[in-house]
């Protein structure tokens, strides 16, 4: 995933973790990468618990997700 993301020429912050606990408001860009298996449409936690998609994605609009708001997704 990290030579994906130098191909786009740009300064890039990687944060390998389950869970994040911040996020710096001067970036000018959000990337999540989730691997994991699950069934269509949603995505198998490390908890064994499936998660819609629709869910996460939702978890990061800017009305849950202040910090976000103007940032490219």
């Amino acid at each position: 995933m990290q030579g994906i993301i130098k191909t786009i020429h740009t300064e890039t912050q990687m944060v390998d973790r389950q869970t994040g606990e911040s996020v710096h408001k001067d970036l000018d860009c959000f990337v999540l990468v989730v691997t994991s298996h699950g069934d269509e449409g949603s995505i198998v936690g490390c908890d064994g618990k499936h998660v819609k998609i629709t869910d996460m994605i939702e978890l990061l609009s800017p009305r849950n997700f202040p910090e976000l708001k103007g940032n490219r997704r």
